[in-house]
């Protein structure tokens, strides 16, 4: 083989393994069920990584279960169905779900000690000047994420999106309903 042969060889090489990185979340946009989903505030601001914001999501919150020991950052899976615009969550499971009900979706996430993270969904970058708009609808409870589902139950984000204002008596009624104290869950086995 000429020295031109072998170049070209590698350079097909490292291409492909560039853009094989990116097919297996293009499938899953092109392919997945998409749902939407309320965010929960966290802090949006990273020095040495940029502009991002860390994502929490509703549908995490208060799992039946404790994280810790042992059971932290244990793999959980959340069956969600569509409610109003959003996906709400219909229950939580321990091990993956074998069938959904039609219009169902489930997400994997891992136990943290008072919630449920979703390491494919937890960060989003965005453009610069998009932090303080993006981190103030996030407080609000108005950020949205758009994303794809596949029957993995991994998911991937769309895109964000701010939805419509609250008014702030409605607003005080629905924060207080999520945030009553809930007795403390057990630990996972």
């Amino acid at each position: 083989m000429t020295r031109r042969t072998l170049f070209l060889i590698g350079l097909l090489f490292e291409l492909i393994a560039v853009f094989g990185l990116f097919v297996p979340y293009m499938l899953i946009v092109k392919n997945g069920t998409p749902v939407t989903l309320r965010t929960v505030p966290v802090d949006p601001r990273s020095i040495f990584r940029g502009d991002f914001m860390t994502l929490d999501y509703e549908a995490g919150l208060g799992p039946p279960w404790r994280g810790e020991g042992e059971a932290y950052r244990k793999v959980v899976y959340i069956v969600l169905e569509k409610e109003g615009e959003t996906f709400e969550r219909v229950s939580f499971k321990a091990d993956r779900p074998e069938k959904l009900a039609p219009g169902q979706v489930c997400l994997k996430g891992r136990l943290d000690w008072n919630r449920v993270v979703f390491p494919d969904l937890r960060q989003y970058f965005f453009e610069e000047s998009e932090g303080q708009r993006l981190g103030e609808a996030s407080v609000l409870h108005r950020l949205f994420v758009d994303a794809a589902v596949p029957p993995s139950c991994r998911a991937v984000i769309r895109g964000v999106r701010i939805g419509a204002q609250i008014p702030q008596p409605e607003f005080q009624q629905w924060l207080r309903e999520r945030s009553e104290p809930r007795q403390l869950p057990p630990v996972i086995e």
